[in-house]
C-alpha cells in the first residue's frame, strides 16, 4: 500500500527557476525548461521584449538583473536556480553577487564570454560557469573531427 507521504516523496518537487536575459540563449534555455513543465520567471532589460512576452503569457520582469529589487520582484529569494544568460559579463557578475547575497542556497549558472571571467563568476557566487569561447571551441573541434572522419551529414 502506497501512503500519501510516499507518493509525495516520489513526485519531483516543482522548481522555481529565474532566467536573466531573454536573448537567443535565454530563449533556448527557457523554452527547454517550459517544455519539461518547469515554470520560469524571466528578467529582461528590453522593455519591448517584456511587453511582447507578457502578451504571450510569459512571467517576465522588466529591469536590470543586478538590481536587488528586480531580483526580489522576480522571486530570486524563493528560487531554486538562477540562470544568468546575459551577454554583458560585468552585469552578469554584479547579478551573480547580488543574487548570492540575497539567497545563499541558490544554484547559479552564469554565462561568460572568456575563460578569464569564469573565475570571477565563481568568486561572485556562481556554482557553474559556461564559457562561450570554450563551448565554441568544442563545437568547432567536433565539426572538424566529424568532417575528417567521413561524417558528411553537415556538408
Amino acid at each position: 500500500m502506497t501512503t500519501q507521504s510516499t507518493q509525495a516523496k516520489q513526485r519531483p518537487a516543482t522548481k522555481n527557476i529565474v532566467v536573466a536575459g531573454y536573448g537567443p540563449v535565454g530563449r533556448v534555455v527557457t523554452e527547454a525548461l517550459e517544455a519539461c513543465g518547469t515554470p520560469v520567471t524571466i528578467i529582461e532589460l528590453n522593455e519591448n521584449t517584456c511587453d511582447k512576452q507578457q502578451t504571450l503569457g510569459k512571467r517576465i520582469v522588466y529591469g536590470d538583473a543586478a538590481d536587488p529589487s528586480v531580483l526580489q520582484r522576480a522571486g530570486v529569494d524563493k528560487a531554486d536556480t538562477l540562470i544568468l544568460t546575459i551577454p554583458d559579463e560585468q552585469a552578469s557578475l554584479r547579478a551573480c553577487k547580488a543574487a548570492r547575497e540575497m539567497t545563499p542556497n541558490l544554484f547559479i549558472v552564469a554565462r561568460t564570454n572568456h575563460p578569464s571571467a569564469a573565475m570571477q563568476a565563481t568568486n561572485a557566487g556562481a556554482n557553474q560557469v559556461i564559457v562561450e569561447e570554450l563551448v565554441t571551441a568544442q563545437a568547432m573541434q567536433q565539426a572538424v573531427m566529424s568532417h575528417l572522419h567521413g561524417d558528411r551529414t553537415n556538408d
